[in-house]
């Protein structure tokens, strides 16, 4: 029953990253997800009472996912702008995506059960690269040539494609790490060159420096555990590079003064006179200032998950909506206590997997996960910082996974122990 139950909540992830009912439309009515996600809770809690074990394992990121649902219904019905307490979409993610990640620490008891839900997301995810190859091919553009988002409503714009892809480009070099046979190897190593060669194509700002910062971070690694397969790599990007469409290639170089204004190092152009790419790169710095003030003026809670942006439009304009920032959009919906998670949640993956990659070095696969999960948050925190939408699933998948993974090792650790000990008597 326990594996049923976990087959369940693996199926309830594959429709929640590839998301079939919006290309087969049929299924909307049969609520698939629901069912699904229903089934592995109904079955995890009768397995559990059958042998008599808690239904919910506390680790870390259970801990702090109760927290996040605490604040979150505080927020909702006491937020100081919040429309309404009815339910909403914010809401919604918020609800769903803790959920989730409270069953994926309850459910993986094993490191084998972790190393699946990867791999689940993992082949999940070649649907998007395989989307992504496909429009590519096609010439299906979002603006100028800008790539448009694989057919899933998780990635609907370049910025979003970009960044999801180098959220798992990790997993494509750990499984061409662990794979035996050279085509498995070579097949997953292309699958990152593929990853690599949309973001590219996104023409995503975004995207680019998220890569760049975590080539930075791979390059020492690869270089000295895995030098042919970082030659190939740098041999294709110097292939591939030139691939990207002129359009792309001017919005990256771009990036130097996006940087500097930013930073409020550049020349201030009027509005009128910048160009589109200099219009979102000033939009976005206004709308992180002024939406960093209102987190000011509300420091400690917020203005509520679902805000009513008429309430403080007149002294913070540009805070309206969302805001293209994962930890400010926290910020805004709960304050710094949404902050504090946010940071909370990445630090349980980068912290999480630096404490396996250390205390698994007798397991090598497990070790080489463990330094998966640390390239993956630093993809959140970079993609992250320029990206609207906090709780994201991947991070709450990744941040369950990790604080398992923990709980699987501490657990296998302490047994040793006790066998060791009764071994002495």
């Amino acid at each position: 029953m326990s594996l049923w139950a976990f087959r369940f909540l693996l199926w309830y992830v594959c429709i929640l990253l590839v998301q079939p009912q919006n290309r087969f439309t049929f299924l909307w009515p049969l609520k698939i997800a629901d069912l699904s996600f229903i089934a592995a809770v109904a079955l995890h809690a009768l397995s559990c009472l059958e042998a008599r074990r808690p239904i919910v394992r506390m680790g870390p990121a259970t801990l702090l996912a109760f927290a996040l649902l605490f604040f979150a219904a505080l927020s909702q019905h006491f937020g100081i702008y919040q429309i309404s307490s009815a339910w909403n979409p914010y809401l919604d993610l918020i609800v769903k995506n803790s959920l989730l990640l409270i069953m994926v620490e309850s459910m993986a008891s094993t490191a084998e059960r972790v190393w699946a839900v990867q791999m689940t997301t993992l082949f999940c995810t070649l649907w998007w690269v395989k989307g992504g190859l496909r429009l590519s091919a096609m010439g299906a553009t979002y603006s100028g040539d800008r790539l448009m988002g694989a057919a899933v409503s998780m990635i609907e714009n370049p910025n979003g494609f970009a960044y999801m892809m180098c959220v798992f480009l990790p997993l494509y070099l750990y499984a061409y790490q662990q794979a035996k046979q050279k085509w498995i190897k070579w097949f997953f190593l292309g699958c990152a060159l593929a990853a690599v060669y949309i973001v590219f194509q996104t023409g995503s700002r975004t995207g680019l420096v998220t890569l760049i910062v975590m080539g930075a971070c791979l390059l020492p690694y690869y270089g000295k555990n895995h030098f042919r397969a970082l030659a190939v790599i740098v041999v294709a990007l110097i292939f591939i590079f030139p691939l990207t469409g002129e359009k792309n290639m001017d919005r990256f170089r771009t990036i130097p003064d996006s940087i500097a204004s930013f930073f409020g190092k550049a020349e201030e152009k009027p509005f009128g006179m910048m160009n589109q790419d200099e219009q979102s790169a000033d939009e976005r710095k206004r709308k992180n200032k002024d939406t960093w003030a209102l987190i000011r003026e509300n420091m400690f809670f917020g203005v509520g998950v679902n805000p009513d942006d008429t309430k403080y439009m007149g002294r913070f304009p540009m805070a309206r909506g969302q805001v293209h920032c994962e930890i400010l959009m926290a910020g805004k919906q709960m304050g710094l206590i949404g902050m504090g998670m946010y940071v909370g949640f990445i630090g349980i993956i980068f912290f999480g997997g630096d404490w396996v990659r250390r205390n698994a070095k007798h397991w090598p696969a497990v070790r080489d996960l463990g330094w998966t999960f640390q390239m993956q948050a630093v993809a959140i925190i970079v993609g992250g910082s320029f990206s609207p939408l906090a709780w994201h699933p991947p991070m709450m998948l990744l941040a369950g996974s990790a604080s398992a993974l923990i709980g699987v090792l501490k657990a296998e650790r302490d047994a040793e122990m006790v066998r060791l000990a009764g071994a002495a008597a």
